[in-house]
């Protein structure tokens, strides 16, 4: 009875001319305010949520080592009520909030919307897999280098904020907020300050973006086969896929944007007078990493300084770009002629 309906209701469709065509058709829901609209609202959900649970994370385990460690779930509760009430974490938690309204809204708003402009004309299989998923890698390398750099001065002022208070005071310029600090910044230092140094950062970026959604992309059409062949709900599906795109994204993402970085800013010289070994040239840096015969040397700390502060981020600017349709396309039947939307009508 469900496929009859179904047939029905594909049949009568008032797109079923239009959109069974194996070729580029511009979705009716690609517009520019609509993209961006449902990116800001990916990017800055997923982010206050990281950085709410990061900020917590982090002041734990400054209390944590000051007293005894709680026991019981009780103890954890009066504990983590005790993290929340302490001055740092009210202070950081403004700050984070800034970050997370300004990198959501602007970068990561803008990787969404790119990616969907860029896909949104590709249809996928009625009842299968999408056969040319390949046409979509290069406008997906297309839009992760058009937008990597959207969000270097974000995370250059958020860099140079925290920075500025480890300095000597009659060094440090006095940024009272992470918003202080990207207005100042620009107007006192100039713009090109915002982008100094900033290859990692790009590097990452561009990444991050890449393997996070293509990857999500690719897992979503191929493990359809469990939620249109069993009765496995597709949100359980969503979630392995969301934590696997994110896992990689975070893997292949952290020796390029964070280890580069560190080994030229940390690595020492083998001698006062000797050259530096990667001539404090980040782009070196990650040409030797490309290069190497030993890349798992590459990522100690990746759990502690990367993964812990971006996996959920991640995750949940993912899932939530998926709840707004930013990986959903129109399904055609190969077996139907133009202008049908059934097998059936192939043979009349």
């Amino acid at each position: 009875m469900f496929f009859e309906l179904e047939d029905i209701r594909r049949r009568h469709t008032l797109y079923s001319d239009i959109f069974n065509v194996g070729v580029w058709v511009e979705a009716p829901d690609n517009t520019l305010r609509w993209n961006v609209t449902r990116g800001a609202i990916a990017g800055i959900s997923g982010h206050l949520l990281g950085e709410y649970f990061h900020n917590i994370f982090i002041n734990w385990k400054l209390l944590a080592k000051q007293y005894v460690a709680p026991q019981g779930a009780l103890g954890h509760i009066k504990f983590l009520l005790a993290t929340q009430a302490t001055e740092n974490y009210k202070k950081s938690l403004r700050t984070r909030a800034q970050y997370a309204v300004t990198i959501g809204a602007i970068d990561w708003g803008s990787r969404v919307a790119a990616y969907r402009w860029i896909n949104n004309g590709w249809q996928k299989n009625y009842g299968g897999f999408e056969h040319g998923f390949v046409r979509k890698i290069p406008g997906s390398i297309f839009i992760a280098a058009l937008t990597a750099p959207i969000g270097v001065p974000f995370e250059l002022a958020r860099i140079a904020y925290y920075a500025d208070k480890t300095f000597p005071k009659e060094l440090q310029r006095g940024y009272t907020s992470y918003f202080n600090a990207l207005l100042r910044i620009p107007v006192e230092e100039g713009p090109y300050y915002l982008f100094k140094n900033s290859f990692p950062i790009y590097s990452r970026n561009f990444i991050q973006t890449l393997t996070l959604f293509y990857s999500f992309d690719w897992m979503k059409d191929k493990l359809s086969l469990f939620t249109r062949l069993s009765e496995i709900p597709y949100i359980y599906i969503k979630a392995i896929n969301c934590f696997l795109a994110t896992t990689m994204a975070i893997c292949f993402s952290y020796p390029f944007g964070n280890t580069s970085k560190e080994m030229v800013d940390l690595w020492p010289k083998k001698s006062a007078n000797a050259p530096h070994p990667f001539l404090n040239n980040y782009r070196d840096a990650a040409s030797h990493i490309w290069y190497t015969n030993f890349l798992n040397n590459y990522y100690p700390g990746m759990l502690r300084n990367y993964a812990s502060r971006s996996f959920l981020s991640l995750y949940a600017t993912l899932w939530t770009a998926d709840s707004f349709g930013i990986f959903s396309y129109w399904k055609i039947d190969m077996f139907s002629g133009q202008g049908t939307n059934s097998w059936e009508d192939s043979f009349s």
